[in-house]
């Protein structure tokens, strides 16, 4: 059985590889590949693993200001499960989970999706929600109206808190303010406004991107699938949204107390392990 991995935004591989090692261990039948990002992630860390385990540079899969930069690396994915001859499943954290369920998503909707699923089953683990890219021309736009101030409020919280605006300790200095000078600058040209069916978005000129939503959009993603969530996490982005993007009948639930954070404990790993080995084989 063929998984590919897909870590965290602002993470990389050692980091997905240590999060996931028990687990792993306790899935004999199966073997792991892992993708990095190639988009340096120069923000502020709060996960026990990215601030304590790796000293190798964090990365994450797209530039979330720039769609045009989201569509382009869903494309590269593509390529690449394709020259690796596919995979049987994904797992994918956080960040990686929203990726991977974008790959599904676009290749479902691609000539090549009539024909069969990108994965057999996906394993989302505090899955965030993914991010529909669309050209401008291509979507209803109501004219002259901007963003809620939600989003920008959103914007402003990811990317300019204090964390997010100093070098991560390890990382090399003139390069991390570089980046950090050179995303101000996307923040202040990025525009946004607002579509048609009441959702914001965010736009470089040409493409705009937005968050699908289930209540909008349905069940795109018709494969079986399981859900690794904390119920008590309050942000529907890190898991609720993207449960609600897939098919009802096909979709199973595994909780954890650990809130956004990867879960831990070898019990834990165990039943989660237990959990995905039983989607594989109703796949």
């Amino acid at each position: 059985m063929k998984i590919l991995c897909l870590h965290g935004r602002g993470s990389n591989n050692e980091i997905f590889q240590t999060q996931t090692a028990f687990l792993r261990s306790n899935l004999d039948d199966f073997t792991f590949d892992f993708v990095q990002g190639t988009e340096p992630h120069t923000e502020g860390n709060w996960s026990i693993y990215t601030s304590q385990f790796s000293k190798l540079p964090q990365y994450t899969y797209y530039n979330l200001l720039i769609p045009s930069s989201i569509r382009d690396a869903e494309l590269r994915l593509l390529d690449l499960i394709k020259e690796e001859g596919g995979y049987d499943g994904v797992m994918g954290y956080s960040g990686g989970a929203a990726f991977a369920a974008q790959a599904m998503i676009r290749h479902s909707k691609s000539d090549a999706g009539g024909s069969e699923p990108l994965f057999r089953f996906a394993v989302f683990i505090n899955g965030g929600t993914p991010l529909k890219t669309f050209p401008l021309d291509e979507e209803q736009i109501v004219p002259g109206a901007g963003a809620s101030a939600e989003l920008e409020r959103e914007l402003q919280a990811t990317f300019l808190r204090p964390s997010n605006l100093r070098a991560r300790k390890g990382d090399n200095r003139e390069e991390a303010e570089a980046a950090i000078a050179a995303r101000k600058k996307e923040i202040d040209k990025a525009s946004t406004g607002r579509l048609a069916d009441g959702r914001s978005f965010l736009t470089d000129g040409e493409f705009g991107v937005t968050r699908y939503e289930g209540g909008l959009d349905g069940a795109l993603i018709d494969v079986p699938t399981l859900h690794v969530r904390c119920p008590n996490e309050e942000n529907a982005d890190f898991g609720l949204n993207l449960m609600r993007l897939c098919e009802p009948g096909l979709a199973r639930e595994h909780y954890h107390p650990f809130g956004h954070d990867f879960p831990r404990g070898q019990e834990e790993m165990r039943r989660i392990a237990r959990a995905i080995a039983e989607l594989a084989e109703s796949a």
